[in-house]
């Protein structure tokens, strides 16, 4: 499997995804670039981020914007994550964004992230685009008594200083209500969370840039980034695109030998997701399942989970190190047994689906959105809780572009990952440590 810290480039031809979503729909094919051709804006990566970039540069009146992709639309992370739309990214709960921003900035990135939510919705209607919604809200799932204390104190906080209402749920009330969840303690709920099809996301969002103007090219991985003289070139096997402004909007998929502002200061991080076959109308009445809305538990590595439309599970967490361990059997055969453990009822589930992808990880365990001093801008770091805030991001990423004032506390360049070539290794040994951290509860 391609691993962007061991292969200095991306090649393009890469098999799709064997996901569920791949089931459900089909990637978008376009031509890949093959000439040489000139453009305002070239975006490397049409996942979330870079589609939303172009979209809003052209809503605004941007022209000649050249989005180029190294395989087909969804390929990377925008068509493999599980579909959660969150009220939040990165790591860091509510009040460490306080003690590391302030209260007010805070404030300001708390109406980002509920401005991320609200983008994706009007996206969707815009591109009246059917991405499989889900009934609204997320739910925080307590993987101890002790997590279920911290997030009733988490709730009453938000309500606090934020007037954002957060429903706290008893073990009984959770497992009687939404599922009857033999490792819960107890759970939180956000309204305003979701679930979605990735993939019809995506997909969405491409052909909505193409209807504005923008163009794409498929099967055309990047290979060099040069500057001559206020402009960039970017340049793909068969063709290169020369602009002034230019966008790397690849996350977790910036492969080694890529020249870009981002190098070295991103962990790629493996994300395993698995889907079951469908659940019998007797396993969902046993196992007392009542909603499709998302999960996500307080682990340190976390599981997360959802009923899918056509009543299988999906149910992920974290995977290998490495790519050339991703596919083997016992990261699926984890997942599965931790499923059952948390649904016994469904003991002889099965697995349909199986897959993996990367996602990106900063030092400062948060998204960063910057813009160089000659004229490179990214977005990265959204630490696997992306599909909403992406889309925002490059809202923001097209705002820096026109030269507005862009106010967000992610504005700010990624930190260095000190000792970066020794990051798989503290990759590991954090591993040990949130296993262990996740047994003490």
């Amino acid at each position: 499997m391609y691993d962007p810290l061991t292969n200095k480039q991306l090649n393009n031809q890469q098999g799709f995804p064997e996901s569920y979503w791949s089931s459900t729909t089909s990637p978008i094919n376009y031509a890949p670039l093959n000439s040489d051709v000139n453009a305002n804006v070239v975006i490397v990566g049409a996942g979330y981020t870079g589609l939303s970039c172009a979209i809003h540069l052209a809503q605004q009146g941007v022209t000649n914007i050249v989005v180029v992709e190294a395989n087909e639309i969804g390929w990377g992370c925008s068509g493999r994550n599980a579909g959660f739309v969150l009220p939040g990214s990165g790591r860091l709960g509510y009040k460490q964004l306080v003690d590391r921003f302030g209260l007010a900035p805070t404030h300001k990135l708390h109406d980002d992230f509920m401005s991320a939510i609200e983008l994706v919705d009007t996206l969707a209607i815009k591109t009246k685009a059917n991405i499989d919604k889900t009934e609204l809200g997320y739910l925080k799932l307590a993987h101890s008594k002790n997590w279920f204390e911290k997030l009733k104190e988490s709730a009453n906080y938000l309500h606090q200083e934020f007037n954002y209402d957060v429903e706290i749920i008893s073990k009984y009330d959770f497992c009687h209500d939404y599922v009857d969840h033999k490792n819960v303690f107890g759970a939180i709920r956000y309204n305003n969370g979701f679930g979605i099809n990735p993939l019809k996301l995506v997909n969405s969002y491409a052909e909505y840039a193409t209807s504005l103007g923008v163009t794409i090219y498929n099967q055309s991985p990047v290979n060099q980034i040069t500057k001559s003289g206020q402009q960039h070139s970017v340049n793909t096997e068969f063709g290169s695109v020369l602009a002034d402004k230019l966008v790397i909007a690849t996350n977790g998929y910036t492969p080694k030998g890529l020249n870009t502002p981002i190098k070295n200061k991103i962990l790629p991080v493996l994300t395993n997701v698995i889907v079951t076959r469908p659940l019998t109308a007797d396993e969902l009445k046993r196992s007392n399942f009542n909603t499709h809305q998302v999960m996500m538990d307080t682990r340190e590595l976390k599981y997360y989970y959802r009923l899918l439309p056509d009543n299988r599970i999906l149910f992920g967490g974290r995977g290998a190190i490495s790519g050339k361990d991703a596919t083997k059997p016992k990261y699926a055969n984890r997942l599965l047994s931790e499923l059952k453990s948390c649904f016994p009822e469904l003991s002889t589930i099965t697995i349909d689906y199986n897959w993996i992808g990367w996602i990106s990880v900063a030092f400062d365990q948060m998204p960063h959105i910057h813009k160089t001093d000659d004229d490179i801008f990214y977005a990265t770091g959204y630490c696997g809780s992306g599909v909403s805030f992406s889309a925002y991001a490059g809202k923001l990423l097209s705002e820096l572009i026109q030269e507005k004032d862009v106010d967000s506390p992610l504005i700010s360049a990624l930190p260095s990952l000190p000792f970066a070539q020794f990051r798989r290794t503290g990759q590991r040994f954090f591993y040990q440590y949130g296993r262990m951290k996740d047994w003490l509860g």
